[in-house]
């Protein structure tokens, strides 16, 4: 019983009080000042936040949309005027034709009701006699009909946004739809227009609601770079190999913006991959298209495609003088797609497991910190009865 008394006195004196005047001021010193900070803190915060006056401009009205503040200067700038001005650019570059001719005559048959009278008779055999009288009837007839024509511009913009549910007053809107429309037929000769239009730009504008006119531009870039020329994007101009049209290759490329939103990082991705195939020497350029296609479309993160662009390139993966690069890059790419999912699944298991053992070891903590914490409150406890002890 002496030892350990004599083992508890040695652990006040030796550890638990040495400076216990400084040490015990220090520390209320310092719980003093969280006191302080963390009060002033939690008053601030328990501040109501105060709120923008609220008003509602001319534009938010006439559109019945909210505009905030920092988009008002941009809806600002949509005016008929220059809504009229960007249809005056698009109907220089685009036949003249197909802006004056909005409608046409085509026959059509009609069925209209007419009364016909079927006459009495008389049966000579029975003596009977019948009493004629009137019925109706339609008879068919070739009429003329007015109907729109399905070249015209000024029609085809109107279904454009009527499709998309563009209010007459929506100049911002209505701009952009013109400016894909500008932006397409910059490379369209003349003889093509009319048909480009119709068959193809109307659908891709129409349905395009992601589309931008710098994905547009973005295009025609690549496809010029990788043919070493101006393309032009005619109904027979043909790529470099002669494989495909011009057309069916934007075609391609344009439907990917139409179906999923294409980041900044992604299209830098494919002018990378366009600098990989020219440094290398990938001449096919049926092939060429089909790469970058892939790159534009992969399901890949965009820092995992990154990776695998550079290890493929850079990493000397390729064959030299394949006979298909393309199919051969599209191989990798599923390789590589198909290992990072793998890698996707161990990282969720392990997650998984991680926060697991994290709370665990949080609630061990915890327990061990209250433990310590009321080791403490006895020891100082039982420090401040043997003082009280000792003095008396």
């Amino acid at each position: 019983m002496n030892k350990l008394k004599n083992l508890l006195e040695k652990y006040e004196n030796g550890y638990l009080f040495p400076y216990s005047r400084l040490i015990w001021i220090i520390a209320s010193g310092i719980l003093l000042i969280g006191i302080v900070v963390f009060t002033s803190l939690y008053l601030w915060n328990s501040i109501p936040n105060s709120r923008k006056e609220v008003h509602i401009s001319k534009e938010e009205l006439r559109r019945e949309k909210v505009i905030l503040e920092e988009d008002l200067e941009k809806y600002e700038e949509c005016t008929k005027a220059a809504y009229d001005k960007q249809v005056d650019s698009l109907r220089k570059i685009t036949p003249k034709s197909e802006w004056n001719t909005l409608y046409r005559l085509e026959d059509a048959v009609e069925y209209v009701k007419v009364q016909r009278y079927e006459p009495g008779y008389y049966d000579y055999w029975s003596g009977y006699q019948s009493e004629g009288y009137y019925y109706d009837d339609y008879e068919k007839i070739t009429v003329k009909r007015k109907v729109e024509n399905d070249t015209a511009y000024p029609i085809l913009i109107k279904r454009s946004l009527d499709y998309q549910g563009i209010d007459s007053a929506y100049f911002c809107e209505k701009i952009r739809v013109i400016n894909l429309y500008i932006e397409l037929h910059k490379r369209v000769p003349s003889a093509d227009a009319t048909t480009l239009m119709r068959n193809n730009f109307y659908y891709w504008v129409t349905w395009g609601t992601s589309l931008k006119r710098n994905h547009i531009t973005k295009i025609y870039s690549w496809m010029d770079k990788l043919e070493g020329k101006k393309i032009v994007l005619g109904k027979s101009n043909k790529i470099s190999d002669g494989k495909r049209t011009t057309l069916e290759v934007f075609t391609k490329l344009i439907s990917q913006f139409q179906n999923d939103s294409i980041s900044e990082e992604r299209m830098e991705l494919v002018d990378n991959t366009i600098s990989y195939l020219k440094n290398n020497g990938f001449k096919k350029a049926n092939a060429n298209f089909n790469v970058i296609s892939k790159t534009l479309g992969s399901n890949l993160a965009d820092e995992d495609l990154e990776v695998a662009l550079t290890d493929y390139f850079e990493g000397k993966l390729f064959k030299k003088n394949a006979e298909k690069p393309d199919q051969d890059f599209s191989k990798y790419l599923n390789l590589f797609t198909t290992k990072v999912r793998l890698r996707e699944s161990e990282k969720s298991m392990l997650e998984y497991s991680r926060e697991d053992k994290l709370e665990r070891n949080k609630n061990l903590a915890l327990y061990s910190l209250i433990g310590i914490l009321q080791v403490i409150i006895i020891l100082v406890l039982f420090a401040i009865h043997r003082s009280i002890k000792d003095k008396g």
